[in-house]
């Protein structure tokens, strides 16, 4: 999927982000000079391997709207990193994400310049396009990346689920940190999701009936329609069969409808006779 045109700067207070270029690229090869740099910011094997066409690859990506690629300088005009924004669909939830990393010049960390470019980055994303998450993939021995997402607001959902990557194990465990727009119907929507993976169903029932109660905020995926649907299956576990079937038909009514949702029906009416 292709990215939105890139800006020609964005202020992060103590530094500030602007496009990757052929004059400002040099950067990147310096930063690709470090060990920990080549572990954590996992690159194509192609690219890896030369770092200078990586460096010409973020370029093109930038004119061809492929990706955000970013040159990060502190306030005396003197480039301290590298930050990346690409536009990808989460397989899990099939939903658009911006998949965001980043790196520092070992001599410009602890400064705060991370935690800057990566908030000022992450809420400009969220706050200007309507893909609705920001995500970082981190490796759990990399415990400088978890405070910076932690201090920007981002977590691991839960139940927390690492996984490691067959091609480079190097890396180690690594966990998928989300930060998405912020309201009270997110947070209710997602208490809700725990108390159903929990089997507190009467818990789930009544936060995404409180959801529904908090307005919609453009861009996320928190629709009526989408809290009616997960609402009827934790009101069919509870086995009040017909406000489930109405929860069900009122989340296709509103254009949504799944497998899921044809499937909990049929079972409604095939074994509850609800039509």
């Amino acid at each position: 999927m292709p990215a939105p045109g890139i800006p020609n700067m964005i202020d992060c207070g103590i530094c500030s982000l602007h496009p990757a270029q052929p004059n400002n690229v040099w950067v990147v090869e310096e930063l690709f000079r470090f060990p920990d740099v080549r572990k954590y910011y996992v690159l194509r094997e192609d690219h890896a391997a030369n770092i200078r066409s990586f460096c010409q690859y973020i370029v093109a990506a930038n004119i061809q709207k492929a990706a955000m690629n970013f040159i990060i300088y502190d306030n005396y005009g003197h480039e301290v990193g590298l930050i990346s924004a690409e536009p990808q669909i989460n397989r899990n939830t099939n939903l658009p994400m911006w998949n965001v990393g980043y790196s520092i010049l070992p001599s410009e960390r602890r400064k705060g310049y991370a935690s800057a470019a990566l908030n000022g980055l992450s809420n400009f994303l969220l706050q200007n396009y309507s893909i609705p998450h920001v995500m970082l993939d981190i490796s759990m021995d990399n415990k400088e990346s978890e405070r910076v997402a932690q201090k920007c607001g981002f977590e691991v959902p839960y139940p927390r689920a690492g996984y490691m990557d067959e091609q480079h194990p190097e890396v180690g465990m690594r966990f998928r940190w989300f930060k998405q727009l912020a309201g009270q119907r997110t947070m209710l929507f997602n208490q809700a999701v725990r108390y159903y993976q929990t089997k507190n169903y009467i818990g789930a029932v009544q936060a995404f009936r409180d959801a529904l109660n908090e307005p919609y905020q453009s861009g996320t995926p928190y629709t009526d329609a989408q809290i009616y649907s997960n609402m009827g299956m934790a009101l069919s576990s509870l086995h009040q069969y017909r406000e489930a079937f109405n929860a069900l038909k009122k989340a296709q009514f509103l254009g949504l409808n799944n497998p899921s949702i044809e499937k909990e029906l049929l079972w409604l009416r095939n074994n509850q006779g609800l039509y």
